[in-house]
């Protein structure tokens, strides 16, 4: 039997075409389109208090600040309403006062009595609270942080007091860092 070679090897391409058409028309490849807009929403800003800081500034958009606050030696300075807290939204988001940071293990530090940042309600209720005391050349903090929720609309106030030591240096600074952390439904 005589075999024909050049038959043989079209059919034999024919054969290898056929199995990749069918192998590449089994597999489907296709893509879904995901396409959106991602818009700021902030719902919790700040406002300037009845005893806003002389010297302090208002970040853009109100979602910061810089308070210039002052301690007297031997003599609490209340600042009964320095800064507002308010609700612009419809919703009932919740928020807490949290500390990132103080100045610590410092001469300076032992100028200084206390400071204690209070959150207060519209009703005048204390709703959370960091007070940092002052141990030897480091503050000790005791604070209430739990998330409080605010009604649509609510305007809350965050009072500040300070207290310098009788025996203090003028002109000394510490550093405070905290945080009003807003939790809300997406």
């Amino acid at each position: 039997m005589k075999i024909n070679y050049k038959k043989s090897v079209k059919f034999l391409t024919l054969l290898i075409s056929a199995l990749l058409i069918a192998t590449a028309s089994a597999t489907m490849y296709y893509s879904l389109s995901i396409s959106g807009t991602v818009t700021t929403a902030v719902t919790i800003r700040f406002g300037q208090g009845a005893d806003w800081p002389a010297g302090s500034t208002m970040g853009t958009g109100n979602t910061s600040v810089t308070l210039a606050l002052k301690a007297y030696p031997n003599s609490t300075l209340v600042y009964a309403e320095a800064l507002k807290v308010n609700n612009t939204s419809t919703g009932t988001p919740s928020v807490r006062l949290r500390n990132n940071s103080i100045t610590n293990g410092t001469a300076d530090v032992g100028n200084f009595t206390f400071i204690n940042i209070t959150l207060i309600n519209d009703t005048n209720a204390l709703m959370g609270y960091l007070n940092y005391t002052v141990s030897g050349n480091n503050f000790i903090l005791s604070q209430s942080t739990n998330y409080q929720q605010m009604d649509s609309s609510d305007v809350w106030k965050i009072r500040i007091e300070t207290k310098a030591k009788a025996n203090a240096l003028p002109d000394i600074s510490v550093s405070l860092q905290i945080y009003l952390d807003v939790e809300e439904e997406a």
